[in-house]
């Protein structure tokens, strides 16, 4: 581990940033402030095309989401009233 002061830092940056992208924790200091330089690892690029495990827990977060399903009497109501809706519509 290496602590440079933010002073140091400045004349450095570009070799600090390089060494922390191989996995060198390099801890940034100024006065009590502590902050660490670390790789930053990118998500995998998920490929459409191909079933990974990666892909479906993705999509099925996205069909699980924040919101929550309707229930049984919900789609009733839901139902109920575009048939109301819709015979209202229609010229008799």
């Amino acid at each position: 581990m290496k602590m440079v002061t933010v002073l140091e830092a400045q004349n450095q940056l570009g070799r600090l940033v390089a060494e922390a992208s191989r996995g060198d924790i390099i801890v940034l200091t100024d006065g009590a402030v502590q902050a660490t330089l670390a790789p930053c690892v990118p998500s995998p690029q998920l490929d459409p095309e191909e079933d990974t495990p990666q892909l479906e827990n993705e999509l099925l977060k996205a069909v699980r989401g924040p919101h929550a399903p309707f229930s049984k009497s919900e789609l009733r109501q839901i139902a109920d009233r575009t048939i109301q809706e819709e015979g209202a519509r229609r010229p008799r």
